[in-house]
């Protein structure tokens, strides 16, 4: 079985299993996010966890700087993110962890 079968077959099981859904969606977004957020000039930012019930994303940011950026830029890096997503869209941004949760 090649590896790109591999990952339909999960991604077909993952419709019909939260928990295997939401560890393949963070293992896209953790690529997803260092690409949208290298793009918009910023950095240190892990991706912790997303909320399937409110599409929520949740982000570690150690740096006040990075994280204010992110709130000022949040409409457009939503955006970002969710033109790469196929599935899922993520409809709101929280900090886990980091400076001034």
């Amino acid at each position: 079985m090649k590896m790109k079968d591999f990952n339909e077959l999960f991604k077909e099981l993952s419709n019909k299993n939260n928990i295997l859904k939401k560890v393949l969606l963070i293992k896209d977004l953790k690529l997803i996010v260092q690409k949208v957020f290298e793009k918009h000039g910023l950095t240190s930012v892990e991706v912790v966890n997303v909320d399937l019930k409110t599409s929520t994303l949740f982000l570690y940011v150690d740096n006040n700087y990075i994280k204010q950026e992110i709130i000022f830029k949040k409409k457009k890096i939503l955006e970002d993110i969710n033109n790469i997503l196929e599935q899922d869209k993520i409809k709101n941004l929280k900090f886990s962890g980091g400076v001034n949760q």
